[in-house]
C-alpha cells in the first residue's frame, strides 16, 4: 500500500462563528484554519501501519564525526513496515497532536492526517519529526531558527 502523511497546525485564532456567518463554515482569507501544512508519502511499498502513543522514539543525530541518540519520551509514532521489514517512522509529540484521521481508498492506501495545536514552538529537525521544543534534548543544539515553526512571538 501506498502511505501519505498530512501534517497541519491548527490556527488556535481561527473563529468558528465568524466563518458560520460569513463563508459558510470554511475559512477565509482573513480567519485561517491552518498556519502551514507539509505532506510527505513514506517511500516504498507499505505492508502494515501501526501507531504507538506515549512512545519513546531515538532521535539519531550526528554532531561532526560523533553520531548520537537521545530518546524522546512522550511521542506519537507512526510506523510504516515496508516489504523488505525495513521501518520507516513518523514521530510527534504527543502534547503537540490534537487530532488524527486516517483515510483508506478503494485501493487500500492510507492517507493519515496529523493536526497539531498551534501556538506551540515546534522543532523538526528532520522530515517527518515534529518534537515540541520543550521536549527537545536539553543536550542538542536547536536546529536554526528557520527550522522552529510557530505562529507566535516571544
Amino acid at each position: 500500500m501506498k502511505v501519505t502523511v498530512t501534517v497541519k497546525e491548527v490556527n488556535p485564532e481561527f473563529d468558528h462563528e465568524l466563518a458560520e456567518r460569513h463563508n459558510d463554515g470554511k475559512e477565509s482569507e482573513s480567519n485561517i484554519l491552518y498556519n502551514w501544512e507539509d505532506e510527505f508519502e513514506i517511500s516504498g511499498d507499505v505492508k502494515d501501519f501501526k501507531i504507538r502513543n506515549n512512545a519513546a522514539y531515538d532521535l539519531t543525530v550526528q554532531l561532526g564525526d560523533d553520531v548520537q541518540t537521545h530518546p524522546v519520551p512522550g511521542m506519537m509514532i507512526v510506523d510504516c513496515v515496508l516489504d523488505d521489514d525495513a521501518v520507516t517512522s513518523c514521530a510527534f509529540s504527543r502534547n503537540l497532536v490534537k487530532d488524527t484521521k486516517k483515510v483508506l481508498n478503494k485501493n487500500g492506501d492510507v492517507h493519515f492526517f496529523v493536526f497539531l495545536k498551534g501556538g506551540k514552538k515546534i522543532v523538526v529537525p528532520m522530515t517527518g519529526v515534529y518534537i515540541a521544543e520543550k521536549d527537545f534534548p536539553k543536550e542538542l543544539p536547536l536546529p536554526e531558527e528557520d527550522e522552529i515553526t510557530s505562529d507566535e512571538e516571544d
